[in-house]
C-alpha cells in the first residue's frame, strides 16, 4: 500500500536543485516509514510502501489478516491475529502454516498380520489381508442360498450351506434319515475303538482396529457331543473324544 506524505509547501527552489533547477529533491532521508516500508521519493514529498502486514500513512498499523481474509485459514481452523502477521490453530488431523496439510496418521500407525494402512482425517484404519486376497466368491460358486467367504488362509472359496444341503459348493442335499443313523453308528464306534475325530476348520482369523486380535472361534461353542473346542491362530480344532 503507497500512502503519499506531502512535506510543509516549499520554494521551487526547495524542491529541486542543479543548474537550471531540473533535479528533484530526494526527501527519503529522514523518512518516517516503519516497520520495513520502502520509501519512493516525490515532488517534495515521499510515500511509504508498506509490507503485506502493515497499512498507514507510515505503515505503523498492524493488518488483522483474520478480519480481512476469513478464509486464510483451512479445513476449520482458528484464525489469530498477531502484530505483524497470523496463526491459525489446526484442527486435529491437520497442519502447515493455513492447516491445508493433512497428517500422515499411518506414519506412526502399526497394522498387524499383513494388513495395510490407510490414512484418513485424523486417524487411520488397517485394511486386514483378506480384502487383499482375489476375490474367489466373484465366480458365485457356492448353491443359492449358501453363504460364500474367502478364506485367508489360501485366498479359495469356503461356503457356509444352509440347512438340508452340504459339500464344497452347498450342492449336496442332506438326508436327514440317513445322517441320523450314520451319527448313531459313528457315537457307538467311537465307545468301542476310542476313536478321536479332529476337525480343522479355518476362519478369517483376525480381528481389531489393527488387525491384531486373534479371533477365538471357541466363543461361539461349536463343538457338540461332548466334544472340546481349541482356538488356534486363525481358526480352531474341533476334537471329540469317545469314553
Amino acid at each position: 500500500m503507497k500512502i503519499n506524505v506531502l512535506k510543509p509547501k516549499a520554494t521551487e527552489k526547495e524542491r529541486f536543485t542543479g543548474t537550471n533547477c531540473e533535479v528533484n529533491i530526494n526527501d527519503c532521508p529522514g523518512n518516517l516509514c516503519q516497520n520495513g516500508a520502502t520509501c519512493i521519493d516525490g515532488v517534495n514529498s515521499y510515500t511509504c510502501q508498506c509490507p503485506p502486514s502493515y497499512t498507514g500513512t507510515y505503515c505503523s498499523k498492524d493488518v488483522d489478516e483474520c478480519a480481512l481474509r476469513p478464509s486464510v485459514c483451512k479445513n476449520g481452523a482458528t484464525c489469530t491475529n498477531t502484530v505483524g502477521g497470523y496463526t491459525c490453530i489446526c484442527v486435529n488431523g491437520w497442519t502447515g502454516q493455513d492447516c491445508s496439510e493433512n497428517i500422515d496418521d499411518c506414519a506412526v500407525a502399526a497394522c498387524f498380520n499383513g494388513a495395510t494402512c490407510h490414512d484418513r482425517v485424523g486417524s487411520f484404519y488397517c485394511q486386514c489381508l483378506l480384502c487383499h486376497l482375489d476375490d474367489a466368491c466373484a465366480s458365485d460358486p457356492c448353491h443359492a442360498g449358501a453363504m460364500c467367504d474367502t478364506s485367508p488362509i489360501d485366498g479359495t472359496y469356503i461356503c457356509s450351506c444352509p440347512n438340508g444341503f452340504k459339500g464344497t459348493d452347498c450342492t449336496e442335499d442332506v438326508d436327514e434319515c440317513e445322517e441320523g443313523t450314520i451319527s448313531l453308528r459313528a457315537r457307538r464306534k467311537m465307545r468301542q475303538h476310542s476313536w478321536v475325530i479332529q476337525l480343522q476348520l479355518h476362519k478369517a482369523g483376525f480381528t481389531g482396529p489393527r488387525c491384531e486380535i486373534n479371533i477365538n472361534e471357541c466363543d461361539s461353542n461349536p463343538c457338540q457331543n461332548e466334544g472340546t473346542c481349541l482356538d488356534e491362530r486363525g481358526g480352531f480344532s474341533l476334537r471329540l473324544h469317545a469314553r
